[in-house]
């Protein structure tokens, strides 16, 4: 017999007896479970009744948990305004959690505010300097927002360091190669630049945000050569 079963069979027995706080950890460990299964409508549907059960028996921190978490699948989701409502709800329920910041930071990104993004990167590197997914998103915005040589700092520091793929994802980590490429370009190293955007470009070559910043690199490419041309003729 499969686990989901015996869990629904348990909320179920938790439920007939009261004992609410039970209910919302086995929700919360469905939506795990979907998670790691991909089904993100099924986990966005569970998340959805744990928070309500934790806020119901008053369990705080959990209650951020869940709301951190739904942030995350909202994000997944292409849901930005969303994710960054929930995760900035989850901030204010857990101060300094990183996870909530760095979910934050990433919709507020997406949703079109970089500097604001630049800004909640830094609040959860303060809380860990080190965590890979904040360290990656602050790099990428930092690039998009031409500080390249910050950029660039951030983005080597996560990149050399040996992570496994859950705490920096393949997709995060080809992000942060692209955006590294962005900022050698835009730092005048433009044999580097190319380099780096090919090992971006070997995770996926129809990434979109690879693409994108291949299409940013040859403009500024483009604006060197031109430069060079000009300094010449003077």
């Amino acid at each position: 017999m499969s686990a989901a079963p015996d869990l629904e069979r348990l909320a179920r027995d938790y439920a007939a007896a009261g004992d609410w706080p039970g209910v919302a950890q086995i929700r919360d460990q469905q939506a795990r479970a979907a998670l790691q299964e991909g089904d993100l409508r099924q986990a966005d549907s569970r998340l959805r009744e744990a928070l309500s059960l934790f806020v119901m028996v008053d369990d705080g921190y959990s209650a951020g948990r869940a709301l951190a978490d739904l942030a995350e699948v909202r994000l997944a989701q292409g849901d930005y305004l969303a994710a960054a409502e929930l995760s900035g709800q989850a901030a204010d329920r857990i101060p300094g959690d990183v996870q909530a910041l760095t979910t934050l930071g990433y919709a507020e990104w997406q949703a079109g505010s970089p500097a604001d993004a630049e800004v909640t990167f830094s609040r959860a590197l303060h809380w860990d300097a080190d965590a890979p997914r904040a360290l990656a998103g602050r790099g990428q915005v930092r690039a998009e927002l031409g500080n390249f040589v910050d950029a660039l700092d951030d983005l080597d520091r996560v990149l050399a360091a040996d992570l496994p793929a859950d705490a920096l994802p393949p997709a995060v980590r080809a992000d942060a190669r692209s955006a590294r490429a962005l900022a050698l370009a835009g730092l005048g190293r433009t044999t580097e630049a190319r380099d780096e955007l090919a090992r971006a470009l070997a995770f996926d070559p129809d990434r979109k945000r690879t693409l994108a910043q291949a299409d940013r690199i040859a403009a500024l490419a483009v604006a060197d050569v031109s430069d060079s041309l000009t300094s010449a003729t003077d």
